[in-house]
């Protein structure tokens, strides 16, 4: 089944509301593909791997198409879910990202007579009186909203997000449903545990929906990468936004995941990559703060304004916008300069104090974990972590794990975990040559021995 198949116009309908309406669907998708999953692992053991290729296949592809029409029924956290499935292709199968990837398009957009009303009572006032020209196309349909081009009196180009109807109550749905789930998971497959992301995405989920919040993110955010000629964050016009509406500059650029067309424009992506990578390492160990969903739908590339210029990353969509502790960032900064300088005590101490827990208190454990997070990937060569990097290591993590489970970790370190497997995957979209070891040294502390030489 090719991947367009799943994106019939009878998919886009309204999302079912209810708790039960949104889970027992969710449910029964999954628990049919995982059904099927442990089917044909008993067959690969019977008759064999090679044998069984084809099978295996066309499985991932009918799987991928699977979830995506039940994420475009089911919309809302559904859909951020295979948005972040998407960009991994760095660990997923081809199946899944060629499949998966399409949900940044193709989210089913809501009509204007159901948004119109929305922005008018948000704003208080007529469409007319408040934009000089608003197109009733949107641009973008979203997990959580959908966004317009308009433009003010004043002549200003924005973009104007808007949030669906009820979406707060959907997102506490699946929230409900992605948790029973992951706890049933538990129960039956050990390898992976996934509640600790459920946990963190329940802990960001209100302030995603909170265009007020995304708005000062925004505006933080761009204080703080003000002296960055490579970066362009949107400028908030406040006396056209609320909750549930934000309106913004609007930026002007190319997907960062159309690498077919930045070539086109003459644009260099493995230069694209090292600013991507740079820029992340400002934010996350320098400044204390980052925009934590690169997914493509977040990331443009700005074309440069002369020729031979540098093209700019323009980031749009600030819901999930974490501010570091100057304390936890200092930790970190000492955790991946151990984990460079393979310092198995400092490792144990310093994740301890971040909030790492095992069962056991063990530096081989830490160790080994420290190395899945950062380690490996650094003393590859590699610019991001391939399929094959990534099933090693969790097969020797697993194999650790399984004798000293984690007891706990630390929310904001799997906010940047996952922030950095979506920038992997970025960085093989975009064939990056980076060495990630040159672009993260500069931001380490100095007293390591690995910065020290």
């Amino acid at each position: 089944m090719a991947a367009t198949e799943a994106y019939a116009p009878q998919y886009a309908s309204r999302p079912p509301m209810g708790r039960w309406r949104r889970t027992l669907p969710l449910a029964g998708t999954v628990t049919a593909l995982w059904l099927r999953w442990r089917w044909l692992r008993i067959q690969r053991r019977i008759r064999g791997t090679e044998r069984m290729t084809e099978a295996t296949h066309r499985f991932h592809q009918q799987a991928a198409v699977a979830v995506v029409r039940r994420a475009l029924k089911q919309q809302g956290l559904i859909i951020k879910t295979c948005q972040f499935l998407g960009s991994r292709a760095d660990i997923l199968m081809d199946e899944y990202v060629r499949t998966l990837s399409l949900v940044h398009d193709q989210v089913p957009p809501r009509p204007w007579a159901e948004m119109r009303p929305l922005i008018e009572r948000e704003l208080g006032g007529s469409i007319a009186d408040l934009y000089a020209e608003f197109d009733h196309e949107p641009v973008a349909a979203a997990s959580l909203a959908q966004v317009y081009r308009a433009r003010l009196h004043d002549g200003t180009r924005v973009a104007v997000k808007v949030q669906y109807p009820g979406v707060e109550r959907i997102v506490q749905h699946d929230l409900d449903a992605l948790r029973m789930l992951v706890n049933i998971w538990a129960k039956f497959e050990q390898v992976i545990d996934f509640r600790p992301i459920v946990d963190e995405m329940a802990r960001n989920a209100p302030e995603e929906v909170d265009f007020v919040h995304e708005g000062q993110a925004a505006e933080r955010l761009a204080a703080l990468l003000a002296d960055r000629a490579d970066v362009v964050v949107p400028n908030i016009h406040w006396d056209r936004s609320s909750r549930r509406v934000l309106t913004m500059d609007y930026i002007d650029g190319v997907k960062i995941s159309d690498v077919e067309r930045q070539r086109e424009l003459g644009i260099n992506t493995p230069q694209v990559a090292e600013s991507l990578i740079d820029l992340y390492n400002t934010m996350i160990l320098e400044r204390g703060m980052f925009h934590a969903d690169p997914h493509p739908g977040n990331l443009f590339v700005v074309p440069p304004e002369e020729p031979g210029g540098k093209a700019r990353i323009g980031l749009v969509d600030f819901g999930l916008t974490k501010t570091l502790p100057d304390e936890f960032r200092e930790q970190l900064i000492v955790l991946t300069s151990a984990i460079v300088s393979e310092q198995p005590e400092a490792i144990t101490g310093t994740m301890e104090g971040m909030g790492f827990r095992t069962r056991e208190r063990n530096d081989e454990t830490y160790t080994a974990l420290g190395e899945a997070f950062l380690g490996d990937v650094l003393r590859s060569g590699k610019p991001y972590a391939d399929q094959e990097m990534v099933a090693d290591i969790n097969e020797r993590l697993g194999a650790v794990l399984r004798s000293n489970p984690l007891v706990d970790v630390p929310g904001d370190v799997i906010l940047i975990a996952r922030v950095m497997g979506l920038l992997s995957g970025l960085g093989k979209m975009l064939e990056s040559e980076t060495d990630l070891l040159d672009a993260l040294l500069p931001y380490l502390d100095p007293d390591a021995e690995a910065v020290a030489g």
